[in-house]
């Protein structure tokens, strides 16, 4: 049975949901780099910081969240090669 849970996989910044929502988790893989996943509540890359999450070169990262947000969540991703995927409500 699936859960109630939405996911979004992301290889560059992106939208994740507009409206209120729950991030509930974020997972973040780092390229050839450090990566650093930046997750806002706002349908573009500004606004109020939900969280930041880091992630050491050719390693991975996961954060719990369970944070809401309001407007929307928009995930800006940077260093060299990194992918994210978000859970929410």
């Amino acid at each position: 049975m699936a859960g109630p849970y939405g996911y979004k996989y992301l290889s560059s910044s992106g939208l994740v949901k507009s409206g209120p929502g729950v991030v509930h988790s974020v997972s973040l893989a780092a390229g050839t780099d450090a990566a650093t996943a930046t997750v806002y509540d706002e349908t573009s890359g500004s606004g109020d910081v939900l969280a930041v999450v880091k992630a050491v070169t050719n390693d991975s990262a996961c954060a719990v969240l369970d944070v809401a947000f309001g407007v929307g969540c928009y995930v800006v991703l940077a260093g060299t090669g990194p992918a994210v995927t978000v859970t929410y409500l």
